[in-house]
């Protein structure tokens, strides 16, 4: 089991000045899962997914499900009886490669569980999970939405896109977007799926294939920039939460503090960094089944 402070992430907690924060907030990191995490878990529709392939991409993608496609097996087992679309590139990272990095979270409760371990996939698409670290997280920057319909919730291709740039179209939809998804990996080859939530424009398109955004203060944990600052390999996943539509990017992803910004950069308030993220890769995949997320109220910080 890797432990949650890696040489690059003292290092990002020593410049934020929070490292004791850091290690009371690391202490709640456990292997099992808890009754209460275990409930919770089962009665969950989506969970982020965040993998890495032979070549060092990362990408972040998602699984849906009625409430409980996803079963707890034992303290250290859980199974997701839900299979990715077939363009999707998580399935051939994880069948290279079983380190993954879970999110599940309820917009509508502003919950939200993170777990990374080892998974592999199993007859059928259903992924088989040994969780090597389990805990929570706040629920800043969570913006309330509701599933709506009575499923099918399982996601089914309908057309899928391979490019290396951002459409006109897509950098749209990022500008528009107030929520995505980040998957990172360590030094150990460990993975990591995390929330990033903030107003409407709050990621920024520099050109066709660069990306920035803020990165706010958190549980001071510092997971993700931690995994950066020693591995900039990293995934972003943008969803239609209209229609269930994703958009996957792998790059690479560069921590930019606040003496240094570029002239035309502005940091949204909260935040003291910014993130630079470099596209390398683009995968856009249109859903085939109705899975439909209504926001509910103003962004809750």
């Amino acid at each position: 089991m890797s432990e949650i402070y890696h040489p690059g992430e003292l290092a990002v907690q020593r410049l934020a000045g929070e490292e004791l924060l850091a290690e009371r907030n690391g202490a709640s990191i456990k292997q099992v899962m808890s009754r209460g995490a275990s409930a919770f878990l089962q009665s969950q529709t989506i969970v982020i997914v965040s993998a890495v392939r032979e070549d060092g991409q990362v990408w972040c993608s998602y699984l849906t499900g009625e409430p409980g496609f996803i079963k707890v097996t034992s303290e250290t087992e859980l199974r997701i009886a839900s299979s990715f679309p077939r363009s999707d590139p998580v399935i051939w990272s994880l069948q290279s490669n079983p380190a993954i990095g879970l999110l599940f979270i309820d917009f509508n409760r502003r919950i939200r569980l993170r777990i990374n371990g080892r998974a592999s996939i199993q007859h059928g698409g259903e992924l088989l999970v040994h969780t090597e670290q389990v805990y929570g997280n706040c629920p800043k920057y969570i913006q309330k939405r509701s599933l709506q319909g009575a499923g099918p919730f399982h996601r089914s291709e309908k057309h899928a896109y391979r490019s290396s740039k951002l459409s006109p179209q897509q950098q749209e939809w990022i500008r528009q977007a107030d929520t995505f998804f980040i998957g990172s990996r360590d030094r150990e080859g460990n993975m990591d799926a995390s929330h990033r939530g903030g107003p409407s424009g709050f990621v920024q398109i520099t050109d066709s294939s660069t990306l920035r955004f803020p990165d706010y203060f958190g549980n001071s944990m510092f997971n993700t920039l931690g995994n950066i600052h020693v591995n900039p390999n990293t995934g972003l996943l943008f969803m239609d939460f209209a229609a269930g539509h994703s958009l996957q990017l792998s790059g690479q992803s560069y921590i930019t503090w606040n003496e240094e910004q570029e002239d035309g950069v502005s940091l949204s308030q909260g935040a003291e960094r910014t993130v630079r993220f470099e596209i390398d890769k683009v995968m856009y995949i249109e859903n085939d089944t109705p899975i439909s997320w209504v926001k509910s109220g103003d962004l809750d910080k």
